[in-house]
């Protein structure tokens, strides 16, 4: 099953010339991957919207240097242009509006292809098959502005992109996500951003986290989830204090455990 998906997959991208959504991490990968070796023309672009550490940023960029994808990064910072007091005055439905925005910048790089090649251009992204039985309002926007996703039109869950990227030879790399999900109440703004960025790189090293873990952030409350593999390493009262102290010299007011998410 998984190597009919996968020829399939390929013929998917049979000439195709491709612009693809990309953030570096194993779905778009292997969607940029797929493109580049079986379409006509790829380009990976990677939208700096300001909401993602530049570490996230900079690993797309080597990866795609790594497989000899092209690659773009356009910078269009939230906090800085605007779109951001938008954001922060519907929460709701940061990711949709975030989407939006990514929407119309891929849009513009896909007529500017359309133009050199003189032929039709795809937009495609990563969402794969278990994404849509998810919360992501940002799938909408996409769909809104035809941007296709091979991986759900296939029916490609996340856990047979993993087997598809280990057949291709190709390590899984670690998972980013927006750091703006972490701010539970408004404004969205750099300071907290970069708070929660701290806080989670601290608590990552000091507990030697493997699995998934947040820092959110609910009026000024350091709100900790840590998956139930892990959870132990947290239970522990010196630990806590430290990790307390520490948020707290970051700019946190306190910190709690939020136990239903474990």
């Amino acid at each position: 099953m998984l190597m009919e998906k996968f020829r399939r997959l390929k013929d998917y991208f049979r000439e195709k010339i491709c612009v693809v959504s990309y953030s570096g991490g194993m779905d778009s990968l292997l969607v940029a991957l797929m493109s580049k070796y079986y379409g006509r023309y790829t380009l990976a672009v990677t939208v700096d919207n300001g909401f993602f550490p530049e570490e996230s940023i900079k690993k797309s960029a080597e990866l795609s240097k790594r497989y000899s994808i092209d690659h773009k990064v356009v910078n269009f910072n939230y906090l800085k242009n605007g779109v951001v007091c938008e954001i922060n005055r519907d929460l709701r439905n940061r990711c949709y509006i975030c989407k939006r925005y990514m929407a119309e910048i891929l849009v513009k790089e896909r007529d500017k292809l359309r133009n050199t090649f003189n032929r039709e251009v795809v937009i495609v992204d990563g969402t794969n098959y278990d994404d849509l039985f998810e919360d992501r309002p940002g799938i909408k926007a996409y769909r809104e502005y035809s941007i296709r996703s091979p991986l759900t039109e296939l029916e490609i869950r996340k856990e047979e992109v993993k087997e598809i990227l280990r057949y291709l030879g190709i390590p899984i790399p670690k998972e980013d996500s927006c750091l703006a999900t972490r701010i539970l109440d408004p404004p969205i703004t750099e300071e907290r951003l970069k708070a929660v960025y701290k806080a989670e790189r601290f608590l990552a090293s000091y507990l030697g986290l493997e699995g998934y873990f947040r820092v959110r952030d609910l009026h000024g409350m350091a709100i900790i989830e840590i998956n139930c593999e892990e959870v132990h390493e947290i239970m522990d009262v010196s630990k806590f204090r430290d990790i307390s102290k520490k948020f707290r010299e970051i700019g946190f007011d306190r910190c709690v455990l939020r136990m239903d998410r474990v």
